[in-house]
């Protein structure tokens, strides 16, 4: 008489294995790719325009809200902090300041007159492109 014995049937962590390998993989390629973006703020809506921006990466960033509020990076401000905090920095750089596209044009200005008493040499402002679909 012949004999078979049944087919041994693989253990359920041996099955999972290649499954759990490929997730990791997938998890070290999202972070060495990825960038972290912390969010405004608070919300703005940049001003339109035809040209192409700089894609460089600014050193600070100050933010001016519908509402007079200003931020420098993720923190706000008034207008006094701003200019002592930026002061307070060795090498100001370049500054981008993001401003919502609904604010007076005079006070844009009266930031960048602040920027400019700080230090700044140089201010990029954040437009969004002006395509049309």
């Amino acid at each position: 008489m012949i004999r078979f014995d049944k087919p041994v049937t693989k253990i359920d962590d041996e099955r999972v294995l290649p499954l759990v390998n490929v997730v990791f993989l997938l998890l070290i390629f999202v972070m060495i790719t990825g960038e972290v973006i912390s969010p405004d703020p608070f919300q703005t809506k940049p001003p339109h325009s035809t040209r192409e921006g700089w894609a460089g990466t600014p050193e600070t960033t100050v933010y001016v809200g519908l509402d007079s509020r200003i931020a420098l990076e993720n923190t706000p401000v008034t207008e006094a902090m701003l200019v002592g905090l930026l002061q307070e920095k060795e090498e100001l750089g370049v500054v981008r300041l993001k401003a919502d596209g609904r604010v007076l044009a005079s006070q844009v200005v009266a930031v960048l007159e602040l920027l400019s008493s700080a230090g700044a040499r140089e201010v990029d402002l954040v437009t969004v492109s002006a395509v049309s679909p």
